[in-house]
C-alpha cells in the first residue's frame, strides 16, 4: 500500500512537470513565430509615379537670357536752333512716317532766308552788269580799240560775279532748308517712347526732342560663355519665354554674333531677333530662352529625374515581375530646359520606370500598382 501511495505522488509530480514543460515549449514557439515577419513589405505605386519611354523630337540647346529692346529706334533731334513752339504727340502714341511731330519758332529762319534772297537779287544784278560790260568790251577788242589785257580784266569780273551768284543761290537753298526744318517730322513710323523737351525750351542744334521706337521687331542681347560660341551660328532658332506671358513661347533666330569677348569676362554677346507683329512685347522686358543647336527627329526619352548614377554606372529602376529591378541604360543628348534625356540603349519601349526616387527605393523591393480610380 505505501508503495502504491508513493507511486501516485511521484506520478502526480511527474505530470505537473510535464505540463510545465509543455507550456514552456508552446510559449517559446509562439515567441519565435512572433519574432519572424509574416511577409516582406510591399511598396504601392500610383500610375503617376511611373513613366514609360516616350518617342518624340529632342532638341539639343543652350540657355540664354537677356532684356528685350526694339531693333529699330531713333531719337528725333532739332536740326536748327530755336524756341520749341509745340510738340504734337505724347508718349505711347503711334506716328506715321513723315508725320509732323513738333514745331520750332520759324522767325529767325525766315529772317535769314529773306536776307539771303536779297543778297541773291543783288548778285543777279551784278552779274547782269558784268555780262553787259563783257559784251561791250568783247566788241571793242574785236575792233582793236582795247588791248587783250583790258578785256581779260573785264572777263575776270564777269566770272567772279557768276561764281558769287552760284554761292548766293546755295545760301538761299540752305536758308530754305533751315526754314523747312523748323517743322519736325517723323523719320520713320513708330511709337513715341519719350519726350526730351517741352514747349518753350530753347533748343540748340541736335537738341533732343523725342524718341521713337518700332516694335515690329524686338532684339535680345545675351551673353554666352565663350566655350559655347562654336556651337552657335547666325540663323539658328531661339525659343523665348517672356516675363508676364506665362507659358507662351516666342520664336526668333540668331541675328548677329559679336566678334570679341566682353571686357572683364569670358562671354560673347549674341543678338537674337524676335518678330513682334502684334506689338505684344515691349522694350525692357526680361526674356529667357534656348538656342536650338541640333534636332533629333524621333528618339526615346525619359525624365532626367528617373535616371540615377552610382559607382560610375547609369541606371533606372523598372518594374519586373512585381519587383523593382535595376536596369543599366546608355544615355544620349540631354535637354535641361525640358528636363528629359535621350535613351540610346538598355530599355524596352514598354518598360515601366520609377519617375523619381526619394532615396529609399532599392532593387528587389516588392511593389504593386494601385488601381486607377475613375
Amino acid at each position: 500500500m505505501p508503495e502504491k501511495g508513493i507511486d501516485r505522488r511521484w506520478l502526480a509530480a511527474g505530470g505537473i512537470a510535464a505540463v510545465v514543460l509543455a507550456a514552456v515549449f508552446v510559449y517559446h514557439n509562439n515567441s519565435v513565430a512572433s519574432a519572424q515577419p509574416s511577409s516582406m513589405p510591399v511598396i504601392e505605386f500610383a500610375a503617376s509615379d511611373l513613366v514609360q519611354p516616350q518617342t518624340r523630337e529632342l532638341r539639343l540647346s543652350i540657355s540664354i537670357t537677356g532684356t528685350l529692346a526694339p531693333r529699330n529706334w531713333t531719337t528725333v533731334k532739332a536740326k536748327v536752333a530755336g524756341e520749341l513752339k509745340s510738340i504734337l504727340v505724347r508718349e505711347g502714341e503711334t506716328v506715321r512716317s513723315a508725320q509732323v511731330l513738333a514745331r520750332i519758332d520759324p522767325q529767325d529762319a525766315q529772317a535769314r532766308l529773306d536776307e539771303k534772297i536779297a543778297d541773291l537779287e543783288g548778285g543777279r544784278a551784278q552779274l547782269a552788269l558784268a555780262q553787259k560790260n563783257r559784251a561791250n568790251n568783247l566788241a571793242l577788242l574785236q575792233q582793236k580799240f582795247i588791248s587783250q589785257n583790258a578785256f581779260d580784266s573785264v572777263q575776270s569780273n564777269y566770272q567772279v560775279s557768276e561764281a558769287r551768284l552760284k554761292a548766293l543761290e546755295a545760301q538761299v537753298a540752305l536758308a530754305k532748308k533751315a526754314l523747312a526744318d523748323t517743322v519736325v517730322s517723323a523719320p520713320q513710323a513708330g511709337i513715341v517712347s519719350q519726350r526730351h523737351a517741352q514747349p518753350g525750351e530753347k533748343l540748340p542744334v541736335d537738341g533732343k526732342i523725342l524718341t521713337l521706337v518700332d516694335l515690329a521687331e524686338m532684339e535680345v542681347e545675351a551673353a554666352v560663355p565663350a566655350g559655347d560660341i562654336p556651337s552657335i551660328r547666325v540663323g539658328q532658332e531661339v525659343n523665348f519665354r517672356v516675363e508676364g506671358f506665362g507659358e507662351r513661347e516666342f520664336r526668333g533666330r540668331i541675328d548677329r554674333i559679336n566678334p570679341a569677348t566682353q571686357t572683364g569676362s569670358r562671354s560673347i554677346l549674341v543678338y537674337a531677333l524676335l518678330p513682334n507683329r502684334d506689338g505684344a512685347l515691349k522694350g525692357g522686358m526680361f526674356a529667357r530662352g534656348s538656342v536650338t543647336l541640333a534636332r533629333i527627329e524621333s528618339t526615346p526619352v525619359l525624365p532626367l529625374s528617373a535616371v540615377r548614377s552610382e559607382n560610375g554606372e547609369t541606371f533606372v529602376l523598372r518594374i519586373a515581375s512585381d519587383r523593382l529591378e535595376r536596369q543599366v541604360v546608355k544615355l544620349g543628348v540631354r535637354n535641361e530646359d525640358e528636363g528629359v534625356v535621350q535613351i540610346l540603349d538598355g530599355l524596352e519601349a514598354q518598360s515601366r520606370v520609377v519617375r523619381s526616387n526619394a532615396g529609399t527605393l532599392k532593387a528587389g523591393t516588392a511593389v504593386k500598382i494601385a488601381p486607377t480610380q475613375n
